[in-house]
């Protein structure tokens, strides 16, 4: 769920203030760059769209989907 989607979420159940902690500000993650070709980075922003996710959350499964391998 993209952080959008739980923020609408949360307005409408009415819990906490609203505010969502990006992972950015969280301890339990870590910022990666890596580099991979334009039309690849493409697809996966129209996959993201398609999915209503993050393109960070289809990284997250793709690697733990690997490493599970």
């Amino acid at each position: 769920m993209s952080k959008f989607a739980k923020l609408v979420h949360t307005l409408k159940e009415g819990e906490g203030e609203g505010r969502i902690q990006g992972k950015s500000r969280r301890e339990d993650y870590t910022a990666l760059k890596v580099y991979i070709p334009r039309d690849l980075h493409r697809q996966l922003k129209l996959k993201a769209l398609e999915e209503g996710k993050e393109i960070s959350e289809l990284v997250e499964e793709a690697i733990r989907r690997v490493l599970k391998q």
